[in-house]
């Protein structure tokens, strides 16, 4: 993640504790994280970012548990959240498990836009032979 000020990437100054998804959800981000370069606070971005990760793990979890609709829901709320290759490869896939492969190509294309390397839309676009 980027600082939306000065555009530094930002870097924690440790490791959290709070990597367990549901430690994310509770707020357990430190209170301030500011940027190395500019000074600006950056939790609230941080808390941002922290809750999509949590909504794209509870997505992963009701996709295990075959429940598709939670699933799609979850997911569709780290999106609204946070815009990340994996959340839209991982959409591209519930949305071609479902049948719906114009919005799967969608999905894998924003992902492989926003990363080239983003192996799972490779694969997807790929296997529907369709070229980015």
């Amino acid at each position: 993640m980027k600082c939306p000020v000065c555009r530094a990437p930002y870097r924690p100054a440790s490791a959290s504790s709070a990597t367990d998804a549901d430690a994310a959800h509770a707020n357990l981000a430190p209170r301030f994280a500011l940027c190395r370069r500019c000074g600006v606070d950056l939790s609230p971005l941080i808390q941002l970012h922290d809750r999509a990760i949590w909504h794209y793990r509870q997505a992963i979890r009701a996709f295990r548990a075959g429940d598709y609709a939670v699933a799609i829901a979850s997911n569709n709320q780290a999106l609204a959240l946070w815009s990340n290759a994996d959340f839209h490869a991982f959409a591209g896939q519930l949305w071609a498990l479902q049948g719906e492969f114009p919005q799967a190509i969608a999905a894998w294309k924003t992902a492989h836009q926003l990363d080239p390397q983003q192996a799972i839309a490779d694969a997807g676009l790929q296997g529907l032979n369709i070229w980015v």
